[in-house]
């Protein structure tokens, strides 16, 4: 099966706009959510050109990056290769992870990803596949409430403010996104809160901690604009309802 990602399009432009160095993640609240992770085996999924699976490394965890873009995956391998880092990173699609054994890791991460992949519910089922028991995933996401296939700004011309406007939230499915970030493919897949949940906890995977960080502009400063949430492997699967 070849294994190809929108974002084989847009890696060199990508990869140059939010970590040409190598740096890695630069996420206060990414680093809260998954805490102590020294020694840990973590799977970061969907890892792009690899900024979250480096942050991994640097906090002491022993790193897989998987993700589907090729493209995107050798500025990762480059980058490694400058600086090593002890990251292996596997091709492979997020809604199968057909390379990767079950209850092999830890923990695993899918930083601002989840609303990129086609179909959430074998994403999520393979991710609490791969992890072991009692070992945790962690995510973040544009917030679905916020950022939907409707939304936008209204400035207020009396006082100059801005407020968040949203709409179409019930059309769950892929849109065609024109606010999105000019270098990300344009094609996103809203789902609504509730799909989130549920599809997580009928994966053995229910949220323990969800953090709605405050953003720099003021419009963020009233409305989240990501959602970031952490899920316990579940020691049995509840049944599908």
């Amino acid at each position: 099966m070849t294994i190809t990602s929108a974002y084989d399009e847009v890696a060199d432009v990508y990869h140059e706009t939010v970590d040409p160095d190598g740096v890695g993640l630069e996420d206060q609240t990414f680093d809260e959510l998954v805490g102590e992770v020294r020694g840990l085996r973590v799977a970061a999924v969907a890892c792009g050109q690899g900024r979250d699976a480096r942050r991994l490394a640097d906090l002491g965890a022993d790193v897989v990056g998987i993700d589907a873009s090729e493209a995107m995956l050798g500025h990762a391998r480059r980058l490694e290769q400058e600086a090593p880092r002890g990251i292996e990173y596997v091709h492979d699609d997020a809604q199968e992870l057909r390379r990767i054994d079950d209850a092999s890791f830890d923990a695993v991460v899918c930083h601002m990803a989840l609303m990129d992949i086609p179909e959430l519910e074998p994403a999520v089922r393979s991710i609490a596949r791969i992890l072991k028991p009692g070992g945790w995933f962690a995510a973040s996401i544009v917030h679905p409430c916020y950022k939907t296939p409707a939304d936008g700004e209204l400035i207020d011309h009396v006082d100059g403010s801005t407020r968040r406007i949203t709409g179409r939230y019930f059309e769950e499915g892929p849109y065609d996104s024109k606010t999105r970030w000019a270098i990300l493919p344009r094609v996103a897949y809203h789902r609504m809160l509730s799909t989130y949940i549920n599809t997580l906890v009928a994966a053995g995977l229910p949220v323990v901690r969800m953090v709605e960080p405050v953003g720099e502009r003021p419009v963020w400063q009233s409305v989240p604009g990501l959602l970031y949430f952490r899920c316990q492997k579940s020691e049995v699967v509840p049944p599908p309802l």
